[in-house]
């Protein structure tokens, strides 16, 4: 627990459906509104998108809110599929300096109990968002393959 928020069990819980089954594209979490704990705001089945996945971050955007989300990426590398699972603090410029100063402080509470994060991301604009970016970040991690 960080600045008096606790992680609710049902965070680890979806997390670890994400993990292990990839049960879920993605994973949006959020500071409950007495600010006592983190919980889970929406877990999003295959059906759904990653312009779903941004939408979503925009809709807390747009309340000047901030929100931590899971992402399973897929995508190739040297002709194989991979996943990776990215974490996310969506801390967007417009967001109040209440929401930047909880999540940011909270946030290690959240990603000490998440094992098999293969890269963390903080966004704080559109451009941060962008799916070329998160592959950046992820593929940078990644062992280069030798012949």
């Amino acid at each position: 627990m960080a600045s008096g928020v606790a992680v609710a069990d049902e965070c680890l819980r979806v997390y670890d459906e994400i993990k292990m089954g990839h049960q879920w594209l993605y994973i949006i979490y959020r500071v409950s509104e007495d600010l006592r704990s983190i919980i889970v705001e929406e877990k999003a089945g295959h059906d759904k998108t990653y312009s779903d996945f941004v939408a979503r971050l925009k809709q807390a955007e747009a309340k000047r809110q901030c929100r931590y989300a899971v992402f399973d990426v897929r995508f190739m590398h040297n002709d194989i599929p991979q996943e990776r699972l990215a974490f996310f603090l969506w801390s967007p410029d417009t967001a109040t300096i209440k929401q930047k100063m909880i999540y940011t402080s909270s946030k290690q509470a959240l990603r000490n109990k998440m094992r098999g994060i293969h890269a963390e991301i903080q966004c704080t604009e559109d451009a941060d968002l962008t799916m070329s970016n998160i592959l950046e970040r992820i593929c940078s991690k990644l062992p280069l393959i030798q012949f």
